[in-house]
């Protein structure tokens, strides 16, 4: 008796993947030189302050004033490469999602294709994840320590941000008597000395939203709805982040959001949260922000064997990043290997135009 092999009984394909958000590294933008060949970037800094015209003795000649006076800063980008093997033998066995029947009559060159697609996807994924972590360390700490599966720094670089934007609460958000609105204008206006800009955006993390919103002071402020001083109304946008609205702190209109996305640590494999639970980011929507990008070089054209693997243009390179694909078999064609390399670097270039309050003592 012969048996027909039928798609009777297959359910579809079930996938669980998270697609990374960015909605950080969203507030880091590519400016004209940001994609470059070479190793390092610079950045030409003038900074003037708010020095106000002073009266002179009449006939005396005017103040001089020397606005020819800048700062060169230069940075080194972090390299990025994963890598996956595909082994010939892999297209003996049934792709998922393919009922046995259909995969009978697949070719290998449309599943070898299928599988490349899905490395890439996954590992193009991992690079942009890589980039968030970078947007998630320098808005909370104005520094980069990265490091790999073992736990050891590969990368680090200080902005040398001042210690005042980074400051702690004096009472706990969790405790009695505390005062959120007091501690965020604080430190707006700390932002806005130094800075030169005004604050109009928060960003907090689980914990910190949860005291702020039951917050008593908070709370007062909100129900003094005739003055419009506070507007909570939660809303998802496309990008990971909850908007919950805008209130005033001070003479400071905010957006407030949360941001409960998560990575894998590496170390660890444990979930991680970009925001910390207890922190708070505070910026302009016109902080500048940069995103730079060293072009990875790979002067040697494609292996012609495997140069119809390679794929379109990826997720990162549309968000403004240089990603480096390649392809290439081993001699015998048996293996073949799928790359990823990439070195993007996060820039605050207005390293006094942001800030970020520890909520927790």
């Amino acid at each position: 008796m012969t048996v027909e092999l039928t798609r009777e009984g297959m359910l579809p394909l079930f996938t669980q993947m998270r697609e990374p958000t960015g909605f950080l590294q969203r507030m880091f933008t590519v400016k004209p030189g940001g994609i470059y060949r070479g190793d390092k970037v610079f950045i030409d800094v003038k900074r003037f302050g708010e020095k106000v015209a002073i009266a002179i003795e009449k006939c005396t000649g005017p103040n001089m004033n020397d606005i020819s006076r800048f700062t060169t800063k230069e940075f080194t980008p972090p390299a990025y490469g994963e890598a996956f093997p595909m082994d010939a033998c892999e297209l003996l066995n049934r792709m998922a999602g393919i009922d046995p029947y259909s995969a009978a009559y697949t070719d290998y060159a449309g599943q070898l294709l299928a599988m490349m697609l899905t490395g890439f996807t996954e590992i193009d994924a991992m690079i942009s994840r890589g980039i968030e972590l970078q947007a998630s360390q320098i808005l909370q700490t104005g520094k980069l320590v990265l490091t790999n599966a073992a736990g050891d720094t590969t990368y680090t670089i200080d902005f040398l941000p001042k210690a005042t934007h980074f400051p702690t609460t004096g009472t706990s958000w969790s405790a009695v008597g505390a005062d959120p609105l007091a501690d965020l204008e604080a430190l707006a206006d700390v932002i806005r000395d130094d800075g030169k800009i005004d604050s109009n955006r928060v960003i907090m993390g689980k914990v910190a939203l949860k005291n702020f919103l039951g917050n008593a002071k908070v709370q007062a402020l909100a129900d003094i709805r005739r003055f419009s001083l506070i507007d909570v109304a939660p809303e998802m946008a496309n990008s990971g982040a909850t908007f919950y609205g805008r209130f005033w702190v001070g003479c400071y209109e905010m957006e407030l959001w949360a941001y409960p996305d998560t990575f894998e640590d590496p170390a660890t494999g444990n979930p991680t949260k970009y925001v910390t639970d207890d922190k708070v980011i505070m910026l302009s929507t016109n902080t500048r922000l940069d995103k730079a990008s060293a072009i990875v070089p790979l002067p040697i054209a494609p292996d012609p064997r495997v140069a119809g693997l390679l794929p379109g243009r990826l997720d990162s390179a549309a968000d403004g990043i240089d990603v480096t694909p390649n392809v290439y078999a081993s001699n015998n064609g048996k293996q073949i290997f799928g790359e990823l390399e990439s070195r993007p670097l996060l820039i605050p270039v207005q390293i006094d135009g942001f800030g970020c309050l520890d909520t927790e003592i």
